[in-house]
């Protein structure tokens, strides 16, 4: 199936469903927060629009960036998919025809997205409200968040249902989508159910400016070479976070169990037999194994700045049984073999 993006005036079969104005902002919009490494790393990142009974959701595997240069998009039938999602994982089947055979696989987080009652849900990693959620200080700390929306602190789960679950959990059960929802997901990142995409941009962006306090320097992920945060990045504080374990999904799936480590200089060899990817050296700069490819580079960065804002309290890290969950998730497996 083409993309959406330019077939405004193109007549298509009754089985294909007509493109919606607002999926016109949504790809803007997903552009605008997948050029942004602190909101988005590699293929992370989720959003959707609910519109005629489809439910747009970004397809697994697929960076946001490119939401106006590739098909990223998969249309689904929003009610099916809504009675199934807690039932199953395999949710192909639930693509319109007419898009089945372009091969994309709804977002892991399919079931977060068509269970919240909002026309636009956006899920993003981004740095504040990861350092935000790493604390028990996030439940304070939401306390000042603006009073026109509602806030719900969810407590680490596996992405997907389980995800889904815990929100479900933790929000009424008469929610509607009249008023913007944030999710601060602990360890995780946050959620945002607006409207529209202009509502929920503006959110985002108040949560973010509201959890986020001065990031760290710029990172070199373009290169393999140097080190990816210069001296004096990281104090010791942060240094103790990024080397406590997987702080997240997406850094147990692309950096390890143990995704930092200590070093006294850089840059580390390749082949130290170490179980890390990133190494924090005494000055205070960041290194990386050589090898890694842009999307571990990206979350390697964005973990570094998360670290620097947190707020000094004991910092939660995934178990030993949540990571192995997550390396060993068939779903996780599949994105990861679309990396590009």
């Amino acid at each position: 199936m083409r993309s959406p993006r330019g077939r405004e005036k193109e007549v298509m079969h009754s089985s294909e469903p007509s493109v919606p104005a607002g999926l016109e902002d949504l790809l803007d919009l997903s552009v605008r927060l997948g050029s942004d490494l602190r909101l988005v790393q590699g293929a992370g990142g989720n959003l959707s629009i609910k519109t005629d009974g489809v439910l747009w959701i970004k397809a697994s595997g697929t960076r946001l960036s490119q939401a106006r240069t590739r098909d990223i998009f998969v249309p689904m039938d929003e009610a099916a998919t809504r009675e199934a999602v807690l039932v199953t994982e395999a949710l192909t089947p639930y693509v319109l025809p007419s898009a089945q055979a372009g091969g994309l696989r709804p977002s892991i987080e399919t079931a977060l997205h068509v269970l919240l009652p909002h026309t636009v849900v956006v899920h993003v990693h981004g740095v504040g409200s990861i350092a935000a959620g790493l604390t028990d200080g996030v439940e304070e700390s939401v306390r000042t968040l603006p009073a026109d929306v509602d806030t719900v602190v969810v407590p680490y789960a596996k992405p997907g249902v389980e995800l889904a679950r815990a929100v479900l959990a933790r929000t009424p059960a008469d929610l509607t989508g009249d008023r913007p929802l944030v999710l601060v997901l602990r360890n995780h990142g946050v959620v945002v159910g607006a409207a529209d995409s202009a509502t929920a941009a503006e959110v985002l962006d108040r949560v973010e400016a509201h959890f986020r306090s001065a990031s760290a320097p710029p990172a070199d992920v373009s290169t393999d070479s140097g080190p990816l945060s210069p001296p004096g990045t990281v104090d010791a504080t942060a240094a103790a976070v990024l080397c406590a374990g997987a702080l997240t999904p997406d850094s147990a799936v692309f950096l390890g169990p143990a995704p930092f480590g200590r070093i006294d200089g850089g840059p580390p060899a390749a082949d130290d037999g170490s179980p890390h990817s990133g190494f924090v050296a005494d000055d205070g700069s960041v290194w990386l194994r050589p090898g890694l490819g842009p999307d571990e580079r990206e979350v390697a960065a964005s973990l570094v700045d998360a670290a620097r804002q947190t707020d000094g309290g004991d910092v939660s890290t995934l178990s030993t049984a949540q990571v192995d969950e997550l390396v060993t998730w068939e779903a996780e497996k599949w994105r990861q073999q679309l990396k590009r």
